[in-house]
Protein backbone atom coordinates (compact mmCIF):
# COMPACT_ATOMS: atom_id res chain seq x y z
CA UNK A 1 0.00 0.00 0.00
CA UNK A 2 1.33 3.43 -0.91
CA UNK A 3 1.66 6.56 1.18
CA UNK A 4 -1.28 8.99 1.09
CA UNK A 5 -0.17 12.22 -0.56
CA UNK A 6 -3.33 14.31 -0.69
CA UNK A 7 -3.01 17.42 1.47
CA UNK A 8 0.60 16.62 2.37
CA UNK A 9 3.92 18.14 1.30
CA UNK A 10 6.48 16.36 -0.87
CA UNK A 11 10.25 16.70 -0.71
CA UNK A 12 13.00 14.99 -2.65
CA UNK A 13 16.29 14.17 -0.91
CA UNK A 14 19.07 12.11 -2.51
CA UNK A 15 16.77 11.19 -5.42
CA UNK A 16 14.16 9.71 -3.08
CA UNK A 17 10.64 11.07 -2.53
CA UNK A 18 9.39 11.77 1.01
CA UNK A 19 6.01 12.96 2.25
CA UNK A 20 5.82 15.23 5.28
CA UNK A 21 3.03 16.84 7.29
CA UNK A 22 2.25 18.22 10.75
CA UNK A 23 -0.73 16.94 12.72
CA UNK A 24 -2.07 16.91 16.26
CA UNK A 25 -0.91 13.89 18.29
CA UNK A 26 -3.81 11.60 19.16
CA UNK A 27 -2.39 10.84 22.63
CA UNK A 28 -1.34 14.32 23.77
CA UNK A 29 -2.02 18.01 23.13
CA UNK A 30 1.23 18.25 21.11
CA UNK A 31 1.80 18.46 17.39
CA UNK A 32 3.97 15.99 15.46
CA UNK A 33 6.03 16.42 12.31
CA UNK A 34 5.69 13.17 10.34
CA UNK A 35 8.07 12.18 7.55
CA UNK A 36 7.53 9.05 5.43
CA UNK A 37 9.62 7.73 2.56
CA UNK A 38 7.55 6.72 -0.43
CA UNK A 39 8.83 3.13 -0.03
CA UNK A 40 8.25 3.35 3.78
CA UNK A 41 11.85 2.52 4.67
CA UNK A 42 12.07 5.73 6.71
CA UNK A 43 9.15 6.66 8.96
CA UNK A 44 9.76 9.45 11.49
CA UNK A 45 7.67 11.36 13.98
CA UNK A 46 9.13 14.45 15.63
CA UNK A 47 7.19 15.90 18.58
CA UNK A 48 7.21 19.69 18.35
CA UNK A 49 7.90 22.12 21.18
CA UNK A 50 9.42 19.58 23.58
CA UNK A 51 12.04 20.37 26.22
CA UNK A 52 14.56 17.96 24.64
CA UNK A 53 14.19 17.60 20.86
CA UNK A 54 13.91 13.98 19.74
CA UNK A 55 12.50 11.83 16.98
CA UNK A 56 10.73 8.50 16.90
CA UNK A 57 11.96 6.14 14.18
CA UNK A 58 9.33 3.62 13.08
CA UNK A 59 10.73 2.48 9.75
CA UNK A 60 13.05 -0.29 8.54
CA UNK A 61 16.14 1.93 8.13
CA UNK A 62 17.92 4.48 10.29
CA UNK A 63 21.38 6.00 9.90
CA UNK A 64 22.67 3.67 7.19
CA UNK A 65 21.52 0.41 8.77
CA UNK A 66 18.44 -1.77 8.77
CA UNK A 67 16.30 -1.75 11.91
CA UNK A 68 13.64 -4.02 13.39
CA UNK A 69 10.78 -1.60 12.65
CA UNK A 70 10.00 -1.20 16.35
CA UNK A 71 9.70 2.36 17.66
CA UNK A 72 13.03 3.82 18.77
CA UNK A 73 13.55 7.34 20.15
CA UNK A 74 16.70 9.33 19.44
CA UNK A 75 17.87 12.73 20.67
CA UNK A 76 18.28 15.27 17.89
CA UNK A 77 21.71 16.95 17.69
CA UNK A 78 19.99 20.18 16.60
CA UNK A 79 16.98 22.22 17.70
CA UNK A 80 13.54 22.03 16.14
CA UNK A 81 12.48 25.47 14.83
CA UNK A 82 9.19 27.11 15.76
CA UNK A 83 8.05 27.01 12.11
CA UNK A 84 8.68 23.79 10.19
CA UNK A 85 10.27 24.48 6.80
CA UNK A 86 11.34 22.25 3.90
CA UNK A 87 14.96 23.05 4.82
CA UNK A 88 14.48 21.63 8.32
CA UNK A 89 12.68 18.55 6.94
CA UNK A 90 15.58 17.99 4.53
CA UNK A 91 18.12 18.31 7.37
CA UNK A 92 16.14 15.84 9.47
CA UNK A 93 15.96 13.32 6.62
CA UNK A 94 19.68 13.60 5.84
CA UNK A 95 20.63 13.13 9.50
CA UNK A 96 18.26 10.16 9.83
CA UNK A 97 19.54 8.42 6.72
CA UNK A 98 23.22 9.41 6.53
CA UNK A 99 24.16 10.46 10.08
CA UNK A 100 25.81 8.34 12.73
CA UNK A 101 26.15 8.01 16.49
CA UNK A 102 22.51 8.67 17.34
CA UNK A 103 21.79 8.66 21.07
CA UNK A 104 18.82 6.45 21.91
CA UNK A 105 16.52 7.39 24.79
CA UNK A 106 13.65 5.71 26.61
CA UNK A 107 10.01 6.65 26.13
CA UNK A 108 10.31 9.35 28.81
CA UNK A 109 13.39 10.88 27.09
CA UNK A 110 15.42 10.67 30.30
CA UNK A 111 17.49 7.51 30.30
CA UNK A 112 20.13 7.60 27.61
CA UNK A 113 21.53 4.51 25.86
CA UNK A 114 24.54 4.96 23.62
CA UNK A 115 24.50 3.11 20.32
CA UNK A 116 27.55 1.00 19.59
Amino acid sequence: MGVRKKGRRKIRCSDKLYIWYVQLDFDSPNYLLNVIAEDKTLILSCPLHTEKPYIISKGRAFQNRMTDGIWHRYLLPFDVPQAITPRFVSTLIQWSMEGSNAVEVDWNVKEVHYES
